[in-house]
């Protein structure tokens, strides 16, 4: 029997409905830098978590998307709590971090609404 060849998340891409909008929030929000620009195809990495998001333009359908929303994990509480606070003073909407399921959760939207939630660990 032949073993699977995948070797872990390559990148996820987004349909939105402006590209450059949604290049400044990703980098602000996540902390992603760009990897290359192909026209309104941008690659956008985060080095050390080894993840890539690339934002395409077109028709966002969020309401006949599959993805509930997109999770991304922080090392604990207190990270997260200093990181809303910074997202706050550049001017972007951040609401309060909420406790889910027993860790916290900040719960966020990118500019087409898509819901992009960064999620500590339950504390010990």
């Amino acid at each position: 029997e032949m073993e699977s060849p995948v070797l872990g998340f390559s990148h996820l891409q987004l349909c939105v409905s402006d590209v450059s909008a949604s290049v400044d929030w990703y980098c602000a929000a996540l902390g992603m830098e760009v990897m290359s620009e192909h026209g309104d195809v941008v690659a956008l990495r985060h080095r050390e978590a080894r993840l890539v998001i690339v934002v395409s333009s077109g028709e966002p359908d969020v309401a006949h998307s599959p993805i509930d929303h997109l999770a991304f994990a922080v090392a604990d509480g207190p990270t997260l709590e200093a990181w809303a606070s910074h997202l706050r003073e550049l001017g972007l909407e951040v609401p309060a971090v909420v406790d889910e399921l027993g860790k916290p959760s900040l719960q966020l939207r990118d500019p087409d609404g898509n819901a992009v939630e960064l999620v500590a660990p339950a504390p010990r």
